[in-house]
Protein backbone atom coordinates (compact mmCIF):
# COMPACT_ATOMS: atom_id res chain seq x y z
CA UNK A 1 0.00 0.00 0.00
CA UNK A 2 2.47 2.54 -1.36
CA UNK A 3 1.97 6.21 -1.30
CA UNK A 4 3.95 8.96 -3.05
CA UNK A 5 3.39 12.54 -2.26
CA UNK A 6 5.71 14.85 -4.93
CA UNK A 7 6.07 18.40 -4.26
CA UNK A 8 5.16 19.96 -7.63
CA UNK A 9 5.70 23.67 -6.62
CA UNK A 10 6.98 25.34 -3.90
CA UNK A 11 8.71 28.78 -2.77
CA UNK A 12 12.11 26.95 -3.03
CA UNK A 13 13.12 23.87 -4.92
CA UNK A 14 15.24 20.65 -4.17
CA UNK A 15 17.47 20.74 -7.13
CA UNK A 16 18.39 22.51 -10.91
CA UNK A 17 15.86 22.40 -13.60
CA UNK A 18 12.65 23.34 -11.49
CA UNK A 19 10.88 26.66 -10.87
CA UNK A 20 10.46 27.90 -7.16
CA UNK A 21 7.57 30.30 -6.65
CA UNK A 22 5.60 31.47 -4.20
CA UNK A 23 3.04 29.05 -3.92
CA UNK A 24 1.93 25.48 -3.40
CA UNK A 25 1.28 21.93 -4.85
CA UNK A 26 1.45 18.25 -4.58
CA UNK A 27 0.68 15.02 -6.22
CA UNK A 28 -0.63 12.45 -4.65
CA UNK A 29 0.09 8.57 -6.31
CA UNK A 30 -1.23 5.83 -4.13
CA UNK A 31 -2.21 2.21 -5.91
CA UNK A 32 -5.10 2.90 -9.23
CA UNK A 33 -5.46 6.55 -7.46
CA UNK A 34 -3.87 9.83 -8.41
CA UNK A 35 -4.83 13.27 -7.14
CA UNK A 36 -3.96 16.75 -7.17
CA UNK A 37 -3.75 18.70 -4.34
CA UNK A 38 -3.48 22.46 -5.40
CA UNK A 39 -2.61 24.24 -7.77
CA UNK A 40 0.16 26.67 -7.50
CA UNK A 41 -0.09 30.40 -8.74
CA UNK A 42 -0.12 28.98 -12.63
CA UNK A 43 3.93 29.06 -13.39
CA UNK A 44 5.59 26.72 -12.33
CA UNK A 45 2.94 23.74 -12.36
CA UNK A 46 3.07 22.95 -15.89
CA UNK A 47 7.13 23.33 -15.94
CA UNK A 48 7.49 21.83 -12.95
CA UNK A 49 5.37 18.72 -13.82
CA UNK A 50 7.22 18.01 -17.01
CA UNK A 51 10.73 18.19 -16.19
CA UNK A 52 9.59 15.84 -12.79
CA UNK A 53 7.97 13.37 -15.43
CA UNK A 54 4.95 13.80 -14.36
CA UNK A 55 1.77 14.20 -15.90
CA UNK A 56 -2.02 14.55 -14.95
CA UNK A 57 -3.46 11.94 -17.31
CA UNK A 58 -5.97 10.09 -15.52
CA UNK A 59 -6.32 12.05 -12.48
CA UNK A 60 -9.04 10.99 -10.17
CA UNK A 61 -9.18 14.65 -8.62
CA UNK A 62 -8.29 17.85 -7.90
CA UNK A 63 -8.54 19.07 -4.04
CA UNK A 64 -8.06 22.80 -3.18
CA UNK A 65 -7.19 23.52 0.29
CA UNK A 66 -8.35 27.29 0.19
CA UNK A 67 -8.89 29.91 -2.69
CA UNK A 68 -5.86 32.38 -2.24
CA UNK A 69 -4.62 32.65 -5.94
CA UNK A 70 -1.06 30.93 -5.06
CA UNK A 71 -3.06 27.73 -4.36
CA UNK A 72 -5.44 28.30 -7.10
CA UNK A 73 -4.05 30.23 -10.07
CA UNK A 74 -2.82 26.99 -12.03
CA UNK A 75 -6.58 25.82 -11.84
CA UNK A 76 -7.31 26.26 -15.03
CA UNK A 77 -4.51 25.08 -16.87
CA UNK A 78 -4.47 21.65 -14.43
CA UNK A 79 -8.73 21.16 -15.74
CA UNK A 80 -7.98 21.32 -19.20
CA UNK A 81 -4.75 18.84 -18.92
CA UNK A 82 -6.92 16.54 -16.82
CA UNK A 83 -10.28 16.92 -18.88
CA UNK A 84 -13.18 16.27 -17.22
CA UNK A 85 -12.49 16.07 -13.20
CA UNK A 86 -13.81 16.16 -10.00
CA UNK A 87 -13.13 19.44 -7.62
CA UNK A 88 -12.60 19.01 -4.01
CA UNK A 89 -13.03 22.32 -2.42
CA UNK A 90 -15.23 24.35 0.78
CA UNK A 91 -18.21 26.11 -0.69
CA UNK A 92 -16.36 29.63 0.18
CA UNK A 93 -13.22 29.06 -2.21
CA UNK A 94 -14.31 31.79 -4.19
CA UNK A 95 -14.84 34.45 -1.73
CA UNK A 96 -13.34 37.81 -2.06
CA UNK A 97 -9.71 37.47 -0.43
CA UNK A 98 -7.92 40.70 -0.02
CA UNK A 99 -5.04 41.86 1.20
CA UNK A 100 -4.78 45.24 2.59
CA UNK A 101 -1.26 47.05 3.74
CA UNK A 102 -2.76 48.80 7.30
CA UNK A 103 0.82 50.79 7.05
CA UNK A 104 -0.48 52.51 3.60
CA UNK A 105 -4.21 53.39 4.50
CA UNK A 106 -4.26 55.06 1.06
CA UNK A 107 -3.85 52.00 -1.21
CA UNK A 108 -6.81 49.95 -1.94
CA UNK A 109 -7.38 46.74 -1.01
CA UNK A 110 -5.37 44.16 -3.75
CA UNK A 111 -7.73 41.07 -4.48
CA UNK A 112 -5.55 37.33 -3.68
CA UNK A 113 -8.53 35.18 -4.53
CA UNK A 114 -8.84 32.71 -7.23
CA UNK A 115 -8.60 34.25 -10.49
CA UNK A 116 -10.92 32.15 -11.76
CA UNK A 117 -14.71 32.28 -11.90
CA UNK A 118 -16.36 28.96 -11.15
CA UNK A 119 -18.37 28.81 -14.12
CA UNK A 120 -15.76 29.19 -16.21
CA UNK A 121 -13.92 26.28 -14.83
CA UNK A 122 -17.21 24.13 -14.92
CA UNK A 123 -16.94 24.83 -18.97
CA UNK A 124 -14.00 24.31 -18.58
CA UNK A 125 -14.57 20.41 -17.80
CA UNK A 126 -14.69 20.76 -13.65
CA UNK A 127 -17.32 19.18 -11.89
CA UNK A 128 -16.92 21.07 -8.28
CA UNK A 129 -18.07 19.05 -5.16
CA UNK A 130 -18.48 21.61 -1.97
CA UNK A 131 -17.53 20.31 1.58
CA UNK A 132 -17.84 22.21 4.46
CA UNK A 133 -17.11 19.79 7.11
CA UNK A 134 -15.00 16.94 7.42
CA UNK A 135 -15.86 13.67 5.40
CA UNK A 136 -14.06 11.26 3.36
CA UNK A 137 -13.47 11.93 -0.15
CA UNK A 138 -11.45 8.92 -1.31
CA UNK A 139 -10.16 5.28 -0.25
CA UNK A 140 -7.76 6.56 1.82
CA UNK A 141 -8.25 10.32 1.82
CA UNK A 142 -9.93 12.61 4.27
CA UNK A 143 -11.32 16.64 3.22
CA UNK A 144 -10.38 18.19 6.97
CA UNK A 145 -12.25 21.69 6.97
CA UNK A 146 -15.05 22.99 9.24
CA UNK A 147 -12.99 22.86 12.26
CA UNK A 148 -13.51 24.56 15.68
CA UNK A 149 -10.79 27.56 15.98
CA UNK A 150 -9.88 28.52 19.53
CA UNK A 151 -8.36 31.52 20.21
CA UNK A 152 -5.00 31.66 20.38
CA UNK A 153 -4.65 28.46 18.16
CA UNK A 154 -4.59 29.84 14.82
CA UNK A 155 -2.42 32.61 12.47
CA UNK A 156 -3.61 36.30 12.64
CA UNK A 157 -2.45 38.36 10.06
CA UNK A 158 -4.15 41.73 9.62
CA UNK A 159 -3.61 42.25 6.40
CA UNK A 160 -6.12 39.55 5.06
CA UNK A 161 -9.18 41.05 4.72
CA UNK A 162 -12.67 40.40 2.66
CA UNK A 163 -15.48 43.35 1.72
CA UNK A 164 -18.94 42.88 3.89
CA UNK A 165 -21.60 45.45 3.65
CA UNK A 166 -19.49 48.14 1.95
CA UNK A 167 -17.07 47.32 4.41
CA UNK A 168 -12.88 45.86 4.87
CA UNK A 169 -13.45 43.06 7.75
CA UNK A 170 -10.62 40.32 8.81
CA UNK A 171 -11.18 37.66 6.28
CA UNK A 172 -11.18 34.08 8.69
CA UNK A 173 -10.58 32.29 5.27
CA UNK A 174 -13.55 29.30 6.03
CA UNK A 175 -12.69 27.72 3.48
CA UNK A 176 -9.61 26.33 4.68
CA UNK A 177 -8.83 23.03 4.33
CA UNK A 178 -6.36 19.90 5.25
CA UNK A 179 -6.12 16.18 4.39
CA UNK A 180 -5.89 13.03 6.14
CA UNK A 181 -3.63 10.50 3.87
CA UNK A 182 -4.55 6.59 5.22
CA UNK A 183 -1.17 4.71 4.82
CA UNK A 184 -0.01 1.28 6.55
CA UNK A 185 0.41 2.73 10.02
CA UNK A 186 -0.47 6.27 11.53
CA UNK A 187 -1.97 8.50 8.80
CA UNK A 188 -0.01 11.72 7.17
CA UNK A 189 -1.41 15.11 7.73
CA UNK A 190 -1.12 17.50 4.55
CA UNK A 191 -1.61 21.21 4.91
CA UNK A 192 -2.27 23.99 2.87
CA UNK A 193 -1.59 26.47 4.68
CA UNK A 194 -2.94 25.95 7.72
CA UNK A 195 -4.80 29.13 7.97
CA UNK A 196 -7.47 27.33 10.61
CA UNK A 197 -3.76 26.97 13.05
CA UNK A 198 -1.86 23.57 13.46
CA UNK A 199 -2.91 23.42 16.90
CA UNK A 200 -6.50 23.85 15.91
CA UNK A 201 -5.83 20.92 13.05
CA UNK A 202 -4.34 18.86 14.84
CA UNK A 203 -6.86 18.81 18.42
CA UNK A 204 -9.71 18.28 15.14
CA UNK A 205 -8.11 15.02 14.10
CA UNK A 206 -7.30 13.79 17.68
CA UNK A 207 -10.65 14.53 18.71
CA UNK A 208 -13.11 14.29 16.00
CA UNK A 209 -11.21 11.53 14.12
CA UNK A 210 -9.15 9.24 16.53
CA UNK A 211 -6.19 9.58 15.41
CA UNK A 212 -3.34 10.23 18.12
CA UNK A 213 -0.39 9.39 15.51
CA UNK A 214 0.67 10.92 12.73
CA UNK A 215 3.12 9.17 9.74
CA UNK A 216 4.24 13.03 8.81
CA UNK A 217 3.13 16.05 8.64
CA UNK A 218 3.74 17.96 5.05
CA UNK A 219 3.51 21.37 3.43
CA UNK A 220 2.97 24.74 4.61
CA UNK A 221 2.06 25.54 8.51
CA UNK A 222 1.82 29.56 8.57
CA UNK A 223 3.75 29.72 11.32
CA UNK A 224 5.54 32.57 10.31
CA UNK A 225 2.60 34.50 11.74
CA UNK A 226 2.77 32.73 14.88
CA UNK A 227 5.03 34.90 17.91
CA UNK A 228 8.58 32.87 18.57
CA UNK A 229 7.55 32.27 21.69
CA UNK A 230 4.68 30.27 20.87
CA UNK A 231 6.83 27.54 18.41
CA UNK A 232 7.90 25.17 21.25
CA UNK A 233 3.70 24.58 21.85
CA UNK A 234 3.75 24.24 18.39
CA UNK A 235 6.49 21.40 18.66
CA UNK A 236 5.12 19.75 22.16
CA UNK A 237 1.91 19.26 20.33
CA UNK A 238 3.90 17.49 17.05
CA UNK A 239 5.83 15.61 19.55
CA UNK A 240 2.56 14.59 21.38
CA UNK A 241 1.35 12.58 17.80
CA UNK A 242 4.84 10.35 17.85
CA UNK A 243 5.34 12.23 14.32
CA UNK A 244 8.21 10.49 12.31
CA UNK A 245 8.85 13.05 9.68
CA UNK A 246 8.14 17.05 9.48
CA UNK A 247 8.41 18.50 5.77
CA UNK A 248 7.28 21.50 5.71
CA UNK A 249 6.93 24.55 3.28
CA UNK A 250 5.64 27.87 1.44
CA UNK A 251 4.48 29.72 4.25
CA UNK A 252 6.16 28.32 7.27
CA UNK A 253 8.84 31.18 7.69
CA UNK A 254 12.60 31.31 7.82
CA UNK A 255 12.54 31.34 11.36
CA UNK A 256 9.84 28.94 12.34
CA UNK A 257 11.53 26.38 10.06
CA UNK A 258 14.38 26.66 11.91
CA UNK A 259 13.79 25.81 15.27
CA UNK A 260 11.80 22.91 13.81
CA UNK A 261 14.54 21.76 11.91
CA UNK A 262 16.80 22.19 15.66
CA UNK A 263 14.36 20.38 17.48
CA UNK A 264 13.00 17.42 15.22
CA UNK A 265 17.04 17.08 13.59
CA UNK A 266 16.65 13.99 11.12
CA UNK A 267 13.12 13.81 11.05
CA UNK A 268 12.86 17.49 9.24
CA UNK A 269 12.82 17.71 5.57
CA UNK A 270 12.33 20.53 3.69
CA UNK A 271 9.14 20.05 1.53
CA UNK A 272 10.26 21.71 -2.23
CA UNK A 273 9.54 21.46 -5.07
CA UNK A 274 10.84 18.35 -6.14
CA UNK A 275 10.95 16.61 -3.36
CA UNK A 276 9.20 13.04 -3.09
CA UNK A 277 8.11 11.48 0.09
CA UNK A 278 7.18 7.31 0.14
CA UNK A 279 5.20 6.05 2.87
Amino acid sequence: MESRITILCENTISRSGLIGEHGFSLLIELENEKYLFDTGPGLSLPYNLKSLGKNLDGLDGIIISHGHYDHTGGLKWAIKKAGPVQVVAHPAIFSRHMVYNPDKPNEAPCFVGCPHAQRALEELGAHFNFISRTEKIASRLWFITGINRLPGQFPYDSRLVMPEQGHLVPDPIRDDASLLLECEGPPVLILGCAHSGVLNILDHIRDKMSTSKLRAILGGTHLMFTSPKDIPRVIDKLEGFSIELIGVSHCTGFKAIIELAKHFEDRFKMASAGTTFVF
